[in-house]
């Protein structure tokens, strides 16, 4: 009994420092491109079936509102960014169409194309495909601030580990650049704010309301109009 003890506590060791390992290398692909969507999501990919990714899921299916998304495996409408586009001004559509052509980006590249067979894969699905709904909804911008405010704003919603392991990458590389700090704090400051005192925004059927006014969704919400930038 001593021996197979042994052997499983050790299996469950070596298990665990794999996913250190795995971790530890996909931050550093996320610090050496931090403006790559790969880098990113390569740290998403060595967080997957973690225990922090574990208690990500629990915390979300806690939400009643989540827990009904991922029971009825409801999924948004594909996205036709033209349609979008020709919205009025101020609503949630028209402004996802401009911020991602602004980008470059297309709603393809957002979307994680395997299927979902479970809670944690839907999950996964959602946060990447609210990605720049919730840019949109919250107004934090795609600078480097910007992008690490909305990642505070996951970690005080969603307890997301992938934003934590972000928001280290862009401190470490802010203080190793000798980059002003104080903009940066400014916005993970906002974030957590905002994201404490909203309900889950991802639990939301965003994708029916494109036409709304982004004034009424935040309404809605709860979110405070955007801040204007701050001087550094």
């Amino acid at each position: 009994m001593e021996g197979g003890s042994s052997r499983s506590s050790m299996l469950f060791n070596l298990k665990q420092r794999l996913q250190s390992l795995r971790m530890v290398a996909g931050l550093a692909a996320f610090l050496k491109n931090p403006d790559e969507l790969d880098s990113v999501f390569a740290v998403a990919r060595s967080l997957q079936g973690s225990p922090l990714a574990t208690q990500m899921q629990r915390h979300l299916l806690g939400d009643p509102r989540m827990a009904a998304l991922v029971e009825a495996n409801w999924r948004p409408a594909a996205i036709d960014l033209d349609q979008l586009d020709s919205l009025p001004d101020g609503s949630l559509g028209h402004t996802y169409a401009q911020q991602l052509q602004s980008q470059g980006l297309t709603p393809e590249s957002l979307i994680d194309p395997t299927p979902i067979t479970s809670p944690s894969q839907y999950i996964t699905h959602r946060l990447r495909e609210t990605h720049d709904i919730v840019h949109v909804l919250t107004g934090f911008g795609t600078d480097g601030p910007g992008e690490l405010g909305l990642q505070a704003f996951n970690l005080a919603q969603v307890r997301s580990p992938l934003a934590v392991m972000l928001i280290f990458g862009g401190l470490l590389r802010t203080l190793q650049d000798d980059e002003p700090l104080e903009p940066l704090l400014r916005s993970l400051a906002r974030g957590f704010e905002l994201g404490l005192a909203s309900p889950c925004l991802i639990s939301f059927k965003l994708e029916e309301g494109w036409e709304r006014p982004l004034s009424a969704w935040r309404q809605e919400l709860g979110l405070s109009e955007p801040l204007k930038a701050s001087r550094p």
